[in-house]
């Protein structure tokens, strides 16, 4: 389904119908992963997320090594909860999907020079608060690197 064309024209009703399947199911998975997440200790949460289940067995992807090890050793106590939730799990299994690292922060602010000596001149003249003296120089410093 093309989803720029639906912005573009009146939706048909089968169009809707598919739409609202696509919502539905989407919300069942949401409230799967959310019973999933609630069977695990706090401090593993985050590291797991439901993706499928196929053929009966959940899939749970974790995040890092420690997490996929730690939810292996649990699983086959979880199964009778997770059987619960689910009629269709008749087994777990958890695939590790490391997280990209995080892109590297970049400085984009680039002051002229006349504002580095505006703040630097008002370093000079708050020597009565240092801390805040001390940050301005700081910042200065920084953006004539």
């Amino acid at each position: 389904m093309n989803l720029d064309r639906l912005g573009a024209r009146k939706i048909s009703a089968a169009d809707y119908n598919h739409i609202q399947r696509l919502i539905a199911q989407a919300k069942q998975w949401r409230r799967l992963d959310a019973a999933v997440k609630n069977l695990l200790p706090p401090n593993l949460r985050d590291h797991v997320q439901t993706a499928c289940i196929e053929e009966g067995c959940l899939i749970l992807l974790t995040a890092n090594n420690m997490a996929a090890s730690r939810l292996r050793m649990m699983l086959p106590a979880l199964l009778p909860q997770l059987r619960n939730l689910n009629p269709h799990i008749t087994d777990a299994r958890t695939k590790l999907v490391p997280k990209p690292p995080a892109p590297v922060r970049e400085n984009r602010l680039h002051m002229s020079e006349a504002a580095l000596a505006a703040l630097n001149d008002s370093a000079q003249r708050l020597q009565h608060h240092p801390e805040l003296a001390e940050a301005l120089q700081n910042l200065v410093r920084k953006q004539r690197k």
